[in-house]
């Protein structure tokens, strides 16, 4: 009996460590409970509240899904945001002085209080991090108000930011809770979403067709003259951008407006994250960055400054597909701080109708398509599915000899005519491939060099494998001119069966 008992609790152990996210480095862990859906970064990581088992088991876990991301600093990071020795202990008196704001019944923005400004943290993000507040909704936030509380969630000292708002047909809450150990401090936040409260009810939708109705009947020519008129008239790129920022626009939402049920909901999906969170002495070795595809049974370990991105479904009887991307989160930032937001809105404001439109649109693109190039050096792509049970694939591997000729004929003849249709906006200058196939396996290699808008170059490796049981496939973009770690590729290169 004693070592039935013994059993069931490593087994317990086993599977709680197996649904833990932890990095010793940071000094935490997180049950992320083997999201869908996961990225992690230097000092960032976020992923979803539905396991990849349960995403599609039911429509609405979609509709519901939460994102809880944990952002950490250290006490060095700290003083440089906010001017001054941090540690725990300045947390805790931070702590103290804003419970006694709240018990007094004050507003906590009476008083400065420099680890609330997370306007500060923006500075900071070039170093790694990412931080909702300071990148993707710092404007949006700003025209809101924020509920700031103290307390103890899930036995931890905690500072609360809330923002409860309405964008569009969206209902939205952002909770980020500012808890400190070790002289470490870690935002963890989580963001939900509701989307059947404000969306518009059906019988709205029938009246608004009745009504498209309506006017379609009485239409005249006149009517028709003007709706031509006013679709070539063009608008100004100020007007463009009011009506983008419109549909953007956030408003303030109170909470005695929203159901109970919903804003229960809210609350455990950001309890369910700090109690799943643990605070532990870090070590002195960095934590590496690399993401794994069980599928494919392969693992890659990451330049330091680099992210990936991943997402996991598990299907019903028919397996687990996964599709990761990676690259620098520098070069991803680079693109983003220069993107040309002005001349989208300039072209978003050019009817279909007019002449100048395509060619705008043209020219758009260019611009747009020069900007990421100028700034993003890499990209890796890895898709794999395990559990196959297609007969095309079995069908592929129990002829080797007869489908590589195949293949390689199609493939071959492809490329060749992709090298004749080059053009100013993308060239395929030369390629090699490698085909390698038996009955346990075929492998498909394709090295090729292409110039994008003439002044960009780069080398593009492509491996597609298949055995019995699962397939992969990966994209590894390069330019030519620009050094890549030695061991990514050399990881890049073994990605096959």
């Amino acid at each position: 009996m004693k070592k039935i008992t013994v059993l069931a609790a490593v087994l317990v152990l086993c599977a709680a460590h197996a649904s833990a996210y932890e990095n010793s480095y940071a000094g935490y862990s997180v049950k992320d409970g083997q999201p869908y859906y996961k990225l992690e970064a230097k000092k960032v990581y976020a992923y979803t509240n539905i396991s990849s088992k349960k995403v599609y088991q039911n429509e609405e876990n979609l509709k519901n899904t939460a994102v809880n991301i944990v952002n950490y600093y250290t006490a060095e990071d700290m003083e440089q945001i906010l001017g001054e020795k941090f540690s725990t202990a300045y947390f805790d008196a931070e702590y103290e002085k804003l419970a006694l704001l709240e018990r007094s019944q004050l507003n906590p923005k009476t008083v400065p209080v420099p680890l609330l400004e997370l306007d500060k943290y923006a500075e900071h993000d070039s170093n790694g991090n990412l931080t909702i507040q300071s990148k993707v909704l710092k404007e949006k936030l700003e025209k809101l108000t924020p509920l700031i509380k103290t307390g103890k969630i899930a036995g931890k000292k905690a500072i609360t930011i809330s923002y409860l708002y309405k964008q569009g047909d969206v209902l939205v809450k952002i909770d980020t809770s500012l808890v400190s150990a070790n002289d470490r401090l870690y935002l963890l936040s989580t963001v939900n979403t509701d989307q059947d409260l404000y969306a518009p009810k059906k019988d709205e939708k029938d009246a608004d067709a009745d009504a498209d109705a309506d006017i379609d009947d009485i239409d005249t020519d006149a009517e028709s003259d003007e709706n031509d008129e006013a679709k070539t008239e063009p608008k100004s790129a100020a007007s463009a951008k009011e009506e983008m920022d419109k549909a953007l626009e956030v408003e303030n939402v109170f909470v005695r407006d929203v159901p109970a049920e919903t804003m229960q909901r809210f609350a455990k999906a950001h309890t369910d994250l700090l109690k799943g969170f643990k605070a532990f002495a870090p070590t002195s070795t960095p934590k590496a960055i690399g993401f794994t595809d069980a599928a494919a049974g392969k693992s890659v370990q990451l330049p330091d400054d680099w992210f990936y991105g991943q997402l996991n479904l598990k299907y019903k009887d028919k397996g687990t597909f996964y599709l990761t991307l990676a690259s620098s989160m520098k070069e991803m930032q680079e693109v983003a701080a220069n993107t040309d937001y002005d001349s989208v809105y300039a072209v978003l404001a050019i009817p279909q109708a007019d002449p100048e439109y395509q060619k705008k649109v043209t020219e758009l693109y260019s611009s747009g398509a020069r900007n990421v190039l100028q700034h993003w050096n890499h990209l890796l792509i890895t898709a794999s599915v395990d559990n196959i049970t297609d007969a095309e694939i079995k069908e592929l591997l129990s002829t080797p000899v007869a489908n590589r000729l195949a293949v390689e004929s199609f493939i071959s003849e492809g490329l060749q005519r992709m090298k004749g249709f080059s053009n100013e906006y993308f060239a395929l200058k030369d390629y090699k491939t490698n085909f390698d196939f038996t009955q346990e396996k075929a492998l498909i290699g394709i090295n090729a060099d292409t110039d994008l808008l003439k002044d960009f170059a780069y080398n593009n490796k492509i491996l597609l494998s298949c055995n019995q049981k699962a397939a992969t496939a990966m994209l590894f973009i390069k330019k030519t001119d620009v050094e890549t770690e030695k061991s990514l590729e050399q990881q890049v290169n073994k990605w096959h069966f």
